[in-house]
């Protein structure tokens, strides 16, 4: 049987090469990393532990913060969000900037802001100045992200791309097995401000660490920005808005006229910014990249399958504190067997891949994460709490090893002129995913009680839950149960896609 293999970046969800070898590599030049490619590998780890760190220990002292500034749900629910919220609104003009300017400079230059908005973040005298410092190091981090992997596919060829892939992935998930332990420790020991002065050291130790090891980083040829103002504008609005109004939807419920208006409009706006879009002759969505059916469907099923795991994990760290009724430190241990099991899957997704095939192992890494689901769905109606832990193990092992296999297919089949597009793109889309999973997670546990049921719950005060625990319960059910949903469908779409390449 003849096997047709497409070219480009849409050929990223098949693996097919940009230079017609019939291998996974996508066909980038050298046979050796650059000398100095690990020091770069290490800076590009550390910044991304830095950003996963801030996250989590965030994550976890959400009741800390919220019974010390006496916030109310929504106003939590924007701490948690907004970092994300703004992260994922400026991927894509990160990425065009990205490709333009000298990555170095941009890469070392969001790091060194991501360090001074974490030293003034401690001064906060309320909630909503914790809420602004994170949208700006959200901004922080979206040039982080669309440099990270650009920075490493110049130093690496690509048949040792994925490897490095996974270790710069296994920084996030190092940062999500430590955030809970080392947050729920200082909020518990020290106090919540020494969550952000705490950060400084790390940031200052990976600027001074870049100064020297980016050096070997190729310069490339430095041009003027051409940004899509319009389109990137108008996908601002429709990313952030959604994410906002579900945001909304744990203070008033999603049933709530103001949510479904603005669910609404952000849905409006998607074909003005097709037609935007295709009017411009440097659109923020390059149509290119889009010609083929790889491309779009790598990234739905990525959007899908990842979707769920920061939500479930954050209201997992939730229900442990305002139901059991665990402090802080209990809590991040009980949840901390998601970030091994993705900090594990992560470093062994490549080595999995090329031994069992890199395609179906994504169909069946994805089926993993989503039995685990399945497994927290079933562990609130058993109310044990342990099945908890072992289920989000599962979870992390299959979303760990999916997102290195799709991820570094999706690079190593990218021009390297594109890559920094390319790579906001899809780091966009899987951000948005998971603004969307943790937004919709926030609001769907509490959507079940009185909105002073869920400010008790959300301060973590579980001996004055009473009669709100069924509530709080079905809440539980209906969010694991839509996540489960979610990731099923992205299995499947890894399926459709196999059978469309036959």
């Amino acid at each position: 049987m003849r096997v047709r293999v497409e070219s480009g970046p849409a050929a990223v969800a098949y693996g097919g090469p940009v230079s017609g070898r019939g291998d996974d590599s996508g066909g980038r030049g050298g046979t050796a990393p650059t000398p100095g490619a690990r020091s770069v590998l290490g800076v590009v780890f550390l910044a991304t532990l830095l950003m996963s760190l801030s996250s989590n220990m965030l994550n976890i002292a959400v009741p800390a913060l919220t019974a010390h500034f006496g916030a109310t749900a929504g106003e939590s629910s924007v701490v948690v969000i907004a970092y994300q919220l703004v992260n994922t609104a400026l991927l894509i003009p990160a990425g065009q900037l990205a490709d333009a300017l000298d990555r170095r400079r941009v890469f070392l230059g969001a790091l060194g802001i991501f360090a001074a908005l974490s030293l003034v973040m401690g001064f906060s005298p309320g909630i909503l100045g914790v809420a602004a410092g994170r949208a700006l190091q959200g901004a922080a981090a979206a040039l982080l992200l669309s440099n990270a992997v650009a920075i490493l596919a110049a130093v690496f060829p690509a048949e040792h791309l994925a490897g490095a892939m996974g270790v710069y992935l296994s920084g996030f998930s190092l940062g999500q097995v430590l955030g809970p332990m080392v947050g729920g420790f200082i909020v518990s020991a020290i106090g919540w401000r020494w969550l952000f002065w705490g950060l400084v050291p790390v940031a200052l130790a990976g600027l001074l660490w870049g100064l020297v090891a980016l050096r070997v980083v190729p310069v490339g040829t430095p041009r003027r920005p051409q940004l899509d103002l319009p389109g990137g504008g108008l996908l601002a609005v429709i990313l952030g808005g959604s994410q906002l109004a579900l945001t909304l939807g744990a203070e008033v419920g999603l049933g709530d006229r103001r949510v479904l208006l603005a669910l609404a409009g952000c849905l409006v706006l998607v074909p003005v910014l097709v037609l935007v879009e295709r009017r411009l002759s440097r659109p923020v969505l390059a149509p290119e990249l889009f010609a083929g059916r790889a491309f779009p469907l790598a990234l739905v099923h990525g959007f899908l399958v990842m979707l769920p795991r920061l939500g479930a994990v954050t209201v997992a760290g939730l229900y442990f504190q305002g139901v059991v009724g665990d402090p802080a430190a209990i809590s991040a241990l009980k949840i901390v067997g998601f970030p091994i099991g993705l900090t594990i899957g992560s470093l062994a997704g490549d080595r999995v891949g090329r031994r069992l095939g890199r395609r179906v192992m994504l169909t069946v890494s994805a089926a993993v994460a989503t039995a685990g689901m399945v497994l927290l769905v079933v562990d609130v109606r058993l109310a044990s709490g342990w099945l908890t832990v072992a289920a989000l193990a599962v979870v992390g092992l299959g979303n760990g090893v999916f997102q290195t296999l799709n991820s570094s297919m999706i690079i190593t089949a990218t021009p390297r002129e594109r890559t920094g597009v390319v790579n906001s793109i899809r780091v966009m889309v899987l951000a948005f995913g998971t603004g969307i999973g943790l937004a919709l997670g926030m609001a769907l546990v509490v959507a079940f009680v009185p909105g002073e049921v869920a400010r008790t719950f959300l301060s973590g005060d579980a001996a004055a839950l009473g009669a709100g625990r069924p509530g709080i319960d079905l809440g539980y059910v209906v969010a694991y149960g839509t996540f489960a949903v979610l990731m099923l469908l992205g299995t499947l779409v890894t399926l459709v896609r196999a059978e469309r390449r036959r």
